[in-house]
């Protein structure tokens, strides 16, 4: 069994041919239980024969009869492509802090561009935590609005709008202290479209910590408690209460980082794609303490502890990501765009 993975070369090195990929994948998304993914029945045998191709199965169940392998009726579904592209594939998006391009995908991969853009997209499929797995945000949860967008280009004469006065998709980000994340496209950010949002999200137990945008003062009182700092006052943090949305920032921030140094435009109708990618990342670090012993000019020694958050291992992100791999395809439109069917 595979257990850790540290650079593209690796797939290859620990996956010596398709089989050992299929048995990789057939591992994550259906563990010990093979199930039949048109049925759900744990009940179905190999089919074996010269001209049948390997990893080629076939539901016991007289109802279905259907034939599956490991890759149907997910994002993989139907492909040509060598499943090492694919694990590789995975393993580039997954281990780039900011993501990373179908261009500079398919230099690495060796598919052309158009392939790569698919690979990404299915990718993200897989990353919408659409079945609410990893559960509510508890604790101290920040909450703030971002608008996704680079800067206009500079016309002499012209005032650009900032914040709320631009057009630009607005995105309500949720980040709980804990280390966990949400992130959804808004059409607007009246308290009426934010509050069966927030309350989906959060924990009726939780301190909710926002900005002074008056859409959260009603919506404050479904938690526990509310606390707000306010920036254009240059409040940053409050003391007393604890107050900050430093963490719900550095999501937004890294969203920007993403715009700005790796896909430079995002398209709204794929933006909330590209969220879900940028929030799966997030959502998968674990903490890691470490301490630092410092020297002061006396000579006195004093220790600092600090908590650093780190991805956890690659694979099991891997497994994660393909175990809700079933039931969710994508395929391309004669156009070259992606349907979902």
């Amino acid at each position: 069994m595979i257990t850790e993975l540290k650079s593209v070369r690796d797939v290859w090195k620990k996956m010596p041919t398709q089989r050992h990929a299929r048995l990789f994948l057939e591992n994550a998304i259906w563990g010990d239980d093979r199930f039949c993914p048109h049925c759900g029945s744990l009940s179905s045998r190999p089919l074996c024969g010269a001209s049948v191709r390997a990893g080629l199965y076939q539901c016991a169940e007289k109802e279905c009869r259907s034939q599956f392998t490991v890759t149907t009726r997910t994002p993989l579904h139907a492909t040509k492509l060598d499943l090492r592209i694919w694990i590789a594939a995975m393993f580039l998006v997954l281990t780039s802090s900011k993501g990373i391009s179908s261009v500079v995908m398919s230099r690495i991969l060796g598919v052309n561009q158009k392939t790569a853009w698919k690979l990404g997209h299915a990718i993200r499929e897989m990353m919408d935590d659409r079945q609410s797995i990893a559960g509510r945000l508890s604790g101290v949860v920040e909450v703030d609005e971002a608008f996704v967008g680079g800067k206009p280009k500079f016309r002499h004469g012209v005032k650009n709008k900032r914040g709320r006065g631009t057009g630009k998709p607005i995105a309500l980000v949720a980040a709980a202290r804990n280390g966990q994340a949400r992130a959804i496209l808004l059409p607007n950010t009246q308290g009426r479209t934010m509050k069966p949002i927030m309350e989906d999200w959060i924990d009726p137990g939780s301190v909710l910590v926002t900005d002074k945008n008056p859409s959260y003062r009603k919506i404050g009182t479904s938690f526990a408690n509310h606390h707000t700092v306010q920036h254009n006052k240059r409040q940053y943090a409050n003391r007393k209460t604890g107050a900050h949305i430093n963490t719900v920032e550095a999501v937004n921030a890294v969203v920007q980082r993403a715009l700005i140094g790796v896909y430079h435009r995002l398209a709204q109708k794929h933006l909330q794609r590209y969220l879900d990618e940028i929030i799966w990342r997030w959502n998968h670090r674990a903490p890691e303490t470490r301490v630092r012993t410092r020297k002061s000019a006396s000579g006195r020694s004093s220790s600092e502890t600090t908590i650093v958050w780190k991805p956890i291992p690659v694979v099991d992100q891997m497994r994660g990501l393909l175990c809700e791999a079933v039931g969710r395809q994508i395929r391309r439109t004669p156009s070259w765009g992606l349907r979902w069917p």
